[in-house]
């Protein structure tokens, strides 16, 4: 079965689903289009973009859209995959505005979004546009006080909250995500974060050999279990360019992050034209991959 809307949660925990993220530097509007209409066409679930000024390689003069601006065109462009940015810097936005921006992304989309979020690392850009780049300590505070804002923002007709950094009085907040609420995606394996990964997130988006990979889920597990929530509440994935090589490569890839406890599995692919072994892929063996795996 092709993925689409979860409406509003996640898929079945025993479902692989998969993803292409390109970012946006040195892609032009017409590539960034292409390769989401080849997403869109070839069977993936989803589709996602990042959330920076400029390119992150060598070359910071390249062309880079904004991303959650391009999310809206995106998706008046698309009709199926689900769609995020991997992922949203907190200290880019005021965070009631961007939770603003986001549902009206989900309500473009009909419902698509994944809410990818984290509290920002990149100095550099900070430095550049002039924006506030605070310690990692205030970062992850910050953090913590918007996913609650979010989650009252989704959830109360009008919200008044009061925090060290951040404050709403009697703030309305319409209309509400389409399936009324938004998936929230954080990537990061800081223990602070992992804290609120476990409070807040409904996905996680890990890295390392899955080797590591399982030992940071194992400490999320135990992060859950200390507040009472159910560890399967969080789908595990994963965004990395490996396995991208071969069919077979990108086999091997699955299966050993399978066994690691990776459901999500997210491809950074190339820039320019789409190749044919990323074509094949997507057409010949991601369905295998599904049929092996769904419901084992």
């Amino acid at each position: 079965m092709i993925g689409g809307p979860t409406h509003g949660g996640n898929p079945p925990a025993d479902t692989i689903t998969f993803g292409i993220v390109a970012g946006q530097h040195n892609r032009t509007l017409a590539e960034m289009r292409e390769q989401w209409q080849f997403a869109e066409e070839t069977g993936w679930d989803s589709s996602w973009a990042f959330d920076h000024f400029f390119s992150l390689r060598d070359d910071e003069m390249g062309p880079c859209l904004d991303g959650w601006t391009l999310l809206g065109g995106m998706a008046e462009r698309t009709e199926r995959v689900q769609m995020g940015l991997m992922v949203t810097g907190l200290t880019h936005r005021n965070p009631a505005v961007l939770f603003k921006q986001a549902a009206t992304v989900d309500h473009l989309s009909g419902g698509r979004l994944i809410f990818g979020i984290g509290a920002s690392w990149n100095d550099r850009e900070h430095e550049a546009y002039g924006i506030e780049f605070p310690s990692p300590k205030v970062r992850v505070d910050r953090f913590g006080e918007a996913m609650e804002m979010f989650r009252q923002l989704e959830t109360q007709e009008r919200t008044t909250f009061e925090g060290e950094h951040y404050s709403l009085v009697n703030a309305p907040f319409e209309p509400k995500p389409v399936f009324g609420h938004m998936p929230v995606l954080v990537g990061s394996r800081g223990k602070r974060m992992m804290r609120y990964i476990a409070k807040y997130a409904d996905q996680w988006d890990g890295n390392g050999s899955p080797e590591e990979y399982a030992e940071h889920s194992r400490r999320l597990d135990e992060n859950c279990r200390e507040i009472g929530r159910d560890p399967s509440e969080i789908r595990r994935g994963l965004t990395t360019d490996a396995g991208l090589e071969s069919e077979d490569s990108f086999r091997q890839h699955v299966a050993d992050y399978w066994a690691a406890g990776v459901r999500t599995f997210l491809a950074r692919i190339p820039t320019g034209p789409v190749n044919q072994t990323l074509q094949n892929i997507a057409e010949k063996v991601i369905p295998e991959l599904r049929e092996q795996y769904n419901g084992s």
